[in-house]
């Protein structure tokens, strides 16, 4: 007779037994190899960089099963990341327990924007079945971009995914956006489904010091760069930052965050698209002020339209990336004639 999982949050102590279902479950494939060093995991855990959720059986004390959410340092959102059930328990509900788990830390804590990113196959693989956007779909979230080549997959190819956000509670502000016209009906659609009202206003200067947070994955090969306060020197911080990056011949792709409700937001937006950074996904709460703007620069092209994706949303903003992909390359073309 199978048992019945125990749900509880993870203790610093349990970084070691985390580890090992990771392993029981992907061997040593797993990108994020934070989950394969437990004094590093521990650490995380106890600072709250990571929560996580476990399945624990009674008999024994193993780990079955493991949710992660990673709570954004910038604003009131977090990512349900990492989900792994032992094979033998699959089936069962084990997931959606962890995860309404994760779900209730998070509303205790205050984090109104919760979303995820689940795989886009491309659309002739033999594995295009698309069953974790079924999933989601089916538990109500809302696509509000996509991330091209986010992980290493086969072959050196590299694995895009969606990403889905849960709407937000029906008391939400209405939120002043800075960006550029041409994002503007995909931006509004999507905040609009998600109840994350806005109004766009004209850019005006940025003022005082900016911090921008750069974050390095080499096991992903990937950067992360973070602008929670756009300042005066903000262009010429993040000019730099994106020309060491794109030196580096071991990247395949990068990330720029930026808070839109900031003066000088759509200015940077447009100097990272002259970098060739292109439109990738709307976040609400993303920053303290509001929602967030992710762009994503590739070393190497990949067509999103090209992608297996179910929701209608999820294919229109596919439609605008594809434009915007082609738009920076010609503008890098005609900028390098």
């Amino acid at each position: 007779m199978t048992e019945t999982p125990e749900f509880r949050l993870a203790a610093p102590q349990d970084a070691a037994d985390i580890t090992a279902c990771v392993r029981a479950v992907r061997g040593e494939s797993y990108p994020i190899r934070l989950l394969y060093a437990p004094a590093e995991l521990a650490q995380a855990i106890a600072d709250a960089r990571l929560v996580f959720a476990l399945a624990l059986l009674p008999s024994s004390g193993e780990v079955a099963g493991l949710a992660a959410l990673e709570p954004s340092p910038y604003g009131r959102t977090a990512e349900l990341g990492v989900l792994m059930v032992r094979p033998s328990l699959r089936r069962q509900g084990i997931a959606d327990d962890m995860r309404r788990l994760l779900a209730a830390w998070a509303r205790e804590q205050g984090r109104r924007g919760l979303w995820g990113e689940v795989l886009a196959p491309v659309a002739e693989s033999p594995e295009a079945v698309c069953i974790s956007q079924r999933f989601t779909e089916n538990a109500q979230l809302v696509p509000c971009g996509i991330a091209l080549g986010l992980w290493p997959g086969i072959g050196g190819t590299r694995q895009s995914f969606v990403r889905y956000a849960r709407p937000l509670p029906p008391d939400a502000a209405s939120t002043a956006c800075r960006l550029p016209a041409r994002h503007h009906a995909i931006t509004a659609e999507i905040l609009g489904r998600l109840c994350c009202p806005v109004s766009f206003e004209e850019e005006s200067p940025a003022s005082g010091l900016s911090r921008l947070h750069a974050t390095h994955d080499q096991g992903l090969r990937s950067w992360v760069l973070a602008v929670p306060r756009i300042g005066s020197d903000s262009a010429a911080q993040l000019l730099a930052a994106i020309t060491r990056l794109q030196a580096d011949p071991g990247v395949a792709c990068a990330h720029l965050e930026l808070p839109l409700a900031q003066p000088g937001a759509s200015l940077l937006c447009e100097l990272a698209e002259a970098q060739g950074f292109f439109f990738s996904t709307i976040t609400p709460e993303a920053f303290r002020e509001g929602p967030g703007l992710r762009l994503q620069w590739l070393a190497q092209p990949i067509e999103p339209t090209a992608l297996a994706l179910l929701n209608p949303l999820a294919r229109r903003i596919a439609e605008h990336q594809f434009r915007e992909q082609a738009r920076v390359r010609a503008c890098a073309v005609a900028a390098a004639a």
